[in-house]
């Protein structure tokens, strides 16, 4: 293993250990089957991740009532895992998981290699209700 990819995924482990959080994915799987799709669910981890809120991207919109009126307010979040981390974001697969008393739906995975090594994976979060 390469030094800068054993560093980097130490790191990784750092960052994430500073506010971690366990989760159980619940996977949805869409495979063409026939004239359709067969979906199929299944739970997958325990995985240990950090979620933080993520500024500059807009996730969701939530319309907030106030007693001056009504306001909007984005909520953008964002995940970092470790390399082994099964979480998926595809067409064919949907995770989902509750953390820290909200639903969240991956919008998006991104797995970070240095020189052909999976150091970590990184994403985007939505939260559902």
């Amino acid at each position: 293993m390469n030094d800068f990819a054993k560093q980097r995924k130490a790191d990784v482990a750092f960052s994430i250990a500073e506010n971690p959080v366990e989760i159980m994915i619940e996977r949805t799987e869409k495979k063409p089957q026939g004239g359709g799709r067969k979906i199929t669910k299944s739970t997958t981890g325990p995985f240990t991740i950090r979620i933080f809120m993520q500024k500059g991207r807009l996730m969701a919109n939530v319309t907030a009532a106030t007693t001056a009126g009504i306001r909007q307010e984005e909520r953008a979040y964002a995940f970092l895992a470790e390399a082994d981390a099964d979480i998926r974001c595809t067409p064919e697969y949907a995770d989902e998981f509750t953390a820290y008393g909200k639903r969240f739906r991956v919008t998006e995975v991104v797995e970070r290699h240095w020189q052909g090594e999976l150091t970590s994976k990184d994403g985007t979060l939505e939260e559902v209700s």
